[in-house]
């Protein structure tokens, strides 16, 4: 038993003891910072205790996942996200290089080879601080951005790491972790056997190893030069001299005698590897410069310190000749995009504005074509910086990803629908204040803010489908760098408006438009109608994505809407008729929607086939196409979406007509069909692996090994038939 001033002693005793605990923990939160991933954690380490001046030290990334998991290298192979660390240092500090340990190669579904990290692995740098430190805690801050994977999904990585560290006497710290890892890094020293490359092939390249024993595995990682993309290596078999061939197809982008580096890794099963950086030139600065497949490596430092930023993230060919390709092909998607059928129904409304345009100013209706331009720059510009800040964050978009969510689907349906509410006469929006003359004249005008926002809301119906030239480009684009996504989509939208530019800029070509007269208001109502099909379309995408339920709240939501447009307009837009509307419209919401959207995304892909036509659909998989390629079946995928009216067209007017149906059956084609109209992983991956972000497409495996030929766009029945017609019977 305790005496008793030991007794009245034990709460100080505890409460002292409680507080050297907490400030113990503080102490190494503050030195490494830890942060709890979905497939585990991510800490900043050190190699030291302290800080001296002068003297270099390293810092670290270090990711433990969880058993199946992997976080990707700096080339990530077919498919994935880069990981990247920006340094973020205090005044005068400089950081070196980040280098990266050997990665593994890794299969994973879909047929994709990837090159990644298992588990574990730690990216470092090393820092050098200056001759002079600043007083106090030094704090090394580091941006992490990855994605970690394990068979099923993926998962961004988006952290923001911090750790703390004294000027002082430096002892070693983490130092079983940082031998470990610094090990495993590749040598830049001749490597022990001899390298032979072969390139003189546009469309491959290959090294010949020799002088290495028979029992030990070579492979090779590759660091491709900019814009361009292996495919899956090939080894031949090893002689008995030891020697063997590493043949790499090239997919994208491919030119003979172009320069390669990598890193070839060498062991036995039981023993660990061995890595070389090894370069097809062969010279001394070849081998000292950055490789050209790193993700960026940037330092942001404060108040006078050194910044030193590399960045070779995904760009396009090497050349600008490359780039002014891509830009004119992004023009040319762009002018014929107001040709699709996504667009022509709003097409028609801005012809219907230039005709009552026709008998006013040049300089007023050159005006109104200006702000219908800068509508759809304004809209291709923020979907630019929207791709550019989430895929900074790790999160990838695609085209046409408004439709594939919900909310922002019953959004733009509801805004369809006041649009032809509007047209039809049910609402006008008008000006308060000044006459009635001027009310009237303000009303018969189109104003420079509804033409802008015709331009954003033309723009967004013409995105839930691709075009000719812009398939491939916009595939281009959402892994390209910031500054060539804002050049593209400028493009694009450059080519999208020329037409209204130029009809506004000579207000003389308006003369052989018909001229105004009672018929425009029987037009402008028939446009009414024109827009209430495209609510209807829209909801027919609703219910086949989201379900019965979700399509009777919606339409009960939009008897509301329109019950309150009609109201705003009796009233004359009088403060009480927006107080009534906008009561209605919010009682609506609750009653109808909210918590009514929630019903699971039908996948047609987890459907029994279906038959269109004449055509047997089976739903698209890996595994389907893998066996019926194995066995030498050809094999058609449409990647198509409910939303996607080219889709629709290509297979009402194409696919399912009596030539391309008797050739399937002819040549036992199996069909099938991959539904993206909610989203899902599996096809995006399988779209961003043939370079599109977007549908539709159209795949025909000819069987066997043969690579798959990708059709365009909008198919024509001659090239399906023309394709078909070279399979074997």
């Amino acid at each position: 038993m305790l005496p008793s001033p030991t007794l009245k002693r034990l709460p100080q005793f505890l409460f002292v003891t409680l507080c050297w605990l907490l400030l113990a923990v503080g102490v190494t939160q503050a030195q490494q910072e830890t942060t709890k991933l979905k497939a585990g954690t991510l800490t900043l380490v050190a190699d030291t205790t302290a800080i001296q001046a002068g003297k270099p030290f390293t810092v670290g990334a270090h990711f433990e996942l969880d058993p199946e998991w992997d976080v990707y290298w700096q080339f990530v192979g077919d498919i994935g996200l880069a990981t990247r660390v920006d340094w973020e240092l205090p005044p005068g500090f400089k950081a070196g290089a980040l280098q990266w340990p050997i990665p593994v190669a890794h299969p994973a579904p879909g047929d994709f080879l990837n090159y990644v990290y298992l588990k574990e692995t730690l990216l470092f740098a090393e820092i050098t601080p200056p001759v002079d430190l600043p007083p106090g805690p030094i704090v090394i801050k580091a941006h992490v951005v990855a994605q970690t994977c394990n068979p099923e999904t993926c998962v961004p990585v988006n952290a923001h790491l911090t750790l703390s560290l004294n000027a002082g006497t430096p002892e070693p710290a983490n130092a079983d972790l940082f031998t470990k890892w610094r090990a495993q890094l590749p040598k830049t020293t001749p490597a022990p056997f001899t390298v032979k490359w072969d390139r003189s092939k546009a469309n491959e390249f290959s090294l010949r190893i020799e002088g290495l024993p028979k029992e030990f595995k070579a492979e090779f990682f590759p660091l491709p030069p900019k814009g361009v993309q292996p495919d899956h290596p090939k080894t031949s078999d090893v002689a008995a001299d030891g020697s063997r061939t590493i043949t790499f197809p090239i997919k994208a982008g491919g030119q003979a005698n172009l320069p390669w580096r990598g890193v070839i890794a060498t062991g036995k099963d039981d023993a660990p590897r061995e890595g070389w950086t090894i370069d097809s030139t062969a010279s001394a600065s070849a081998a000292a410069a950055p490789a050209s497949g790193n993700p960026p490596t940037t330092v942001h430092t404060t108040n006078g310190g050194t910044t030193n930023t590399t960045s070779t993230t995904a760009a396009p060919a090497s050349s600008n000749n490359s780039l002014l390709a891509i830009l004119w092909s992004a023009f040319l998607g762009g002018l014929i995009l107001n040709l699709m059928p996504c667009v022509l129904p709003v097409i028609a409304l801005k012809i219907f504005g230039f005709v009552q345009q026709a008998g006013e100013h040049p300089r007023r209706v050159f005006h109104l074509g200006l702000a219908f331009v800068a509508g759809v720059f304004a809209f291709f510009l923020g979907l630019a910086t929207l791709i550019a800040v989430l895929r900074a964050n790790g999160i990838g978009l695609n085209w046409g990803f408004q439709f594939q969510h919900v909310g922002i689907l019953v959004g733009l349906i509801a805004l369809v629908f006041i649009f032809g509410l509007n047209l039809l006469g049910v609402f006008e929006i008008t000006l308060t204040g000044g006459t009635a003359s001027k009310l009237s004249e303000l009303s018969s005008r189109e104003g420079y803010g509804g033409a802008f926002l015709h331009g954003v809301f033309t723009t967004l119906l013409g995105t839930s489908c691709t075009a000719p030239f812009l398939g491939a480009v916009l595939g281009f684009a959402f892994v390209a760098p910031a500054h060539v996504v804002y050049l593209i989509f400028i493009a694009i939208a450059a080519g999208m408006s020329l037409p209204y530019f130029l009809l506004t800029a000579k207000p003389a070509w308006m003369r052989f438009l018909p001229k105004p007269g009672m018929w425009m208001e029987r037009l402008k109502q028939f446009m009414g109608f024109i827009m209430l099909g495209v609510v209807v379309w829209l909801l027919g995408v609703l219910g086949q994505s989201r379900g019965i339920e979700p399509l009777i709240a919606v339409s009960s939501f939009l008897l509301v809407l329109g019950v309150a447009c009609w109201i705003y307009g009796i009233l004359a837009g009088r403060v009480v008729s927006w107080v009534l509307a906008l009561a209605l419209v919010t009682g609506g919401y609750f009653v109808f929607l909210n918590g009514k959207l929630q019903a699971a995304p039908k996948s047609a892909n987890a459907a029994a086939a279906s038959e269109e036509g004449g055509i047997t659909w089976q739903p698209w998989s890996t595994d389907r196409v893998a066996e019926a390629t194995k066995k030498g079946q050809p094999v058609f995928i449409d990647f198509t979406a409910d939303w996607c009216l080219n889709c629709k067209y290509n297979e009402k007017f194409v696919i399912n007509t009596e030539p391309v149906r008797d050739l399937f059956k002819q040549k036992n084609v199996l069909t099938l069909k991959a539904d993206w109209t909610n989203g899902d992983e599996d096809i995006t991956a399988i779209l961003k692996k043939h370079g599109r972000a977007g549908v539709p497409v159209y795949l025909l495996y000819p069987g066997g090994n043969a690579e798959p030929v990708l059709l365009p766009e909008i198919l024509t029945q001659a090239s399906v038939v023309g394709e078909l017609g070279k399979l074997k019977n």
